[in-house]
């Protein structure tokens, strides 16, 4: 249920590359499940935004890609350990990006983005 490594912005990095590679072509660079294998008629796997997999452990998350879960095969071979809980955090990190608020944006930046919203 916590992540064995800091998260850290390189962290964050890692994974995001990492999911680019190996999980959007079936969960889509959003998570959204709309990945291309979708088109090539495949069976569309779930969004990552769904409220399950929001809440699940994260440990889950690196168990799916070590070993599968579903019609998704195993990654143990492609992905090493390090990376697989980089691609978690960042799907975590992805989540939160779809349903963030002002209030999750820390003080410091909050300014800034109320700058930008308005135009100035």
């Amino acid at each position: 249920d916590s992540f064995p490594y800091p998260v850290t912005t390189g962290m964050l990095e890692k994974g995001r590359e990492r999911f680019n590679i190996f999980c959007s072509p079936c969960h889509d660079r959003a998570g959204t499940g709309n990945g291309m294998i979708t088109k090539r008629g495949f069976k569309k796997p779930p969004s990552l935004h769904i409220p399950r997999l929001r809440e699940i452990q994260v440990g889950h998350l690196y168990d799916v890609i070590a070993n599968g879960f579903g019609t998704m095969y195993s990654y143990a071979s492609r992905i090493p350990p390090r990376d697989r809980w980089a691609i978690v955090a960042y799907i975590r990190a992805l989540q939160l990006s779809q349903r963030a608020t002002l209030s999750d944006v820390p003080e410091a930046f909050r300014s800034q983005l109320q700058k930008e919203d308005s135009g100035n």
